[in-house]
């Protein structure tokens, strides 16, 4: 079971936690649609409720972890850059910061995934695809602008959705999650 003060883990927690992040590789490297500037999937399930039900740290570790284990494991022809890694890590933890421990109001899933869509997604990843492929950045911004403009809403939808499940509540009971009313 999950220790408020404790830094050691159960069995459980670490099944949970390797799930979670083969449930990431999954859906970002099978069940995502992807083109060489825009991902339109499902990863951000996985990813939030891990930083949910375990904070910051777990969050960083295991979004860096899911990337590396995704690209090696599943190479897709893109090659290696680590500033996805590091994108994939600072997720979760604006994720966690925002909702770990706290309520899970429509208004703290929005900011949440606000600040991810435009500091990581539309930031740091439009600038890695810059860099990394040398195409002109603001060239390539409104068509990621526009993916995750359509993207935020139908994200914040889901997780709303997720995080007032009673079923979903009744599982992760053992976590320090406030859920909503």
């Amino acid at each position: 079971m999950f220790k408020k003060f404790s830094n050691q883990f159960s069995a459980r927690d670490i099944a949970v936690i390797g799930l979670m992040i083969a449930m990431k590789v999954v859906l970002t490297r099978f069940l995502a649609i992807e083109t060489q500037f825009v991902r339109v999937g499902f990863t951000f399930i996985p990813t939030i409720l891990l930083a949910i039900m375990y904070g910051p740290g777990i969050g960083f570790s295991t979004g860096a972890t899911a990337d590396l284990l995704g690209f090696f494991l599943f190479p897709k022809g893109f090659p290696y850059y680590p500033g996805f890694t590091l994108s994939a890590a600072i997720a979760p933890v604006i994720y966690a910061l925002i909702l770990y421990k706290k309520p899970l109001t429509v208004t703290r899933l929005f900011v949440a995934s606000l600040l991810v869509t435009v500091f990581v997604n539309v930031g740091l990843n439009s600038l890695w695809l810059y860099i990394l492929y040398d195409q002109a950045f603001w060239a390539i911004l409104p068509v990621r602008l526009a993916q995750n403009a359509l993207s935020l809403p139908i994200t914040v939808a889901i997780m709303y959705g997720i995080t007032g499940n009673s079923s979903i509540k009744r599982v992760l009971s053992d976590y320090p999650i406030k859920w909503r009313a």
